[in-house]
């Protein structure tokens, strides 16, 4: 029996299970490599030295110190979507707002000017009207068809010009390769929001200097993930990603891993979606219980000569129609059975929104009618499902 009647500890011959529980596993040896990029969450790296940390913050070395400043996911994510737009490099954001923040914040300084296509997604604006003008920093709008607005609004102070391929909700499509050249004139960096065209065609080769993307729709697909992309020249970027790691916009692991599984079936949900969209779009034109079907793969629509020239693989997934007041809006909205109002956009299920009460609900009415915008605009995000389920939903559905 033991002197103090305490159990007596063996001997030190391995590490206390404390220990044992608190220090990470090690990775198990393996000759092959796993097919699919692995999820890899941890926030910070082991680093062997003071050296190699030198080395590291020097570029002179490759590798990940804390994950705001890079991470694997990240990295690998950021280098798909420069491969996919032919730019030099790419980088990943918490949410698209936050690529277009830490754009604007790398660009602009005081007193500079930005020149700010019509009928953007309505946080843009306020982001550039509202909050980056506590700052000093101004702004004009111009019409991103007509490249010869954005030449009467620009300035010498006129650092960033930015536009939507496709505008928000009434799918305007910019005329990017006339924009690049007032840009390039007014040595203004052109910014071109893709969001709801990847694959459909390239900015940067159209002349923008760098795109952007909310990841958090098309390319992410499935509702699931908040991430923003942007792509462009490395200089840029290397700056961009010192901004946005310092104003803490930098995307986590767990998204990117996400996006990264999205993007493989990006083209193949682009594909079924934008044909699907076609069809609704043309019977929604020729419904009398419609006032307006907006949807650049429509003859009528003021942009599809243009559209049908540039954009490969289809006129987009978005089809936005106007039923001519807020009450009719509400009726069509309440009366469907399988769409889902859900203010976002680009699932693999169809999905609607109501832009004068979401995306556009903070602008006037001076800004509405400067847009087109109307309380009877309704924003169909067309899914994958079959064509003539999604029509017998609307159909059931259009008040009369």
């Amino acid at each position: 029996m033991p002197h103090s009647g305490n159990t007596p500890r063996p001997e030190r011959d391995h590490l206390d299970p404390s220990t044992l529980c608190a220090r990470p596993a090690g990775l198990p040896p393996s000759a092959t490599q796993p097919l699919v990029p692995p999820l890899q969450l941890s926030s910070v790296y082991s680093v062997a030295g003071l050296e190699q940390i030198d080395a590291l913050y020097e570029r002179r070395e490759q590798g990940f110190i804390y994950a705001r400043d890079g991470h694997p996911n990240a990295s690998q994510l950021a280098a798909k979507i420069a491969a996919l737009e032919g730019a030099e490099a790419g980088l990943v954001c918490a949410s698209g707002m936050a690529a277009e923040a830490a754009l604007f914040l790398t660009l602009l300084g005081q007193g500079a000017h930005v020149a700010l296509s019509e009928g953007l997604y309505g946080k843009t604006v306020a982001l550039v009207g509202r909050e980056l003008a506590r700052f000093g920093i101004s702004h004009s709008l111009f019409d991103a068809a007509r490249p010869e607005s954005l030449r009467a609004v620009v300035t010498p102070a006129t650092r960033v010009v930015f536009a939507e391929t496709l505008s928000n909700p009434l799918l305007r499509l910019a005329d990017i390769a006339g924009l690049a050249e007032v840009s390039r004139v007014a040595s203004a960096t052109l910014v071109i929001d893709h969001t709801f065209a990847p694959l459909l065609c390239f900015p940067l080769a159209l002349g923008a200097d760098v795109v952007a993307h909310s990841a958090t729709k098309l390319i992410g697909g499935h509702s699931d993930l908040t991430l923003g992309l942007a792509a462009g020249p490395s200089e840029l970027i290397a700056r961009t990603a010192a901004t946005a790691s310092t104003f803490g916009l930098s995307g986590n692991p767990f998204e990117s891993w996400l996006a990264l599984r999205g993007m493989a079936t990006l083209s193949l949900r682009s594909s079924r979606a934008c044909a699907t969209a076609l069809k609704l779009a043309e019977r929604l034109a020729g419904d009398r219980r419609v006032r307006t079907a907006h949807y650049p793969g429509l003859v009528a629509h003021p942009d599809h000569v243009r559209a049908a020239h540039w954009l490969k693989g289809g006129f987009g997934t978005i089809v936005t129609i106007d039923l001519e007041d807020r009450q009719r809006a509400d009726l069509f909205i309440r009366a469907l059975q399988h769409i889902p109002f859900a203010p976002s956009l680009a699932d693999v299920a169809t999905t609607l929104s109501h832009p004068a009460s979401t995306s556009h609900r903070n602008q006037s009415p001076e800004q509405w009618a400067r847009q087109g915008i109307t309380p009877g605009l309704v924003r169909l995000s067309v899914g994958l499902e079959d064509p003539d389920d999604l029509w017998a939903d609307i159909d059931q559905a259009l008040p009369p």
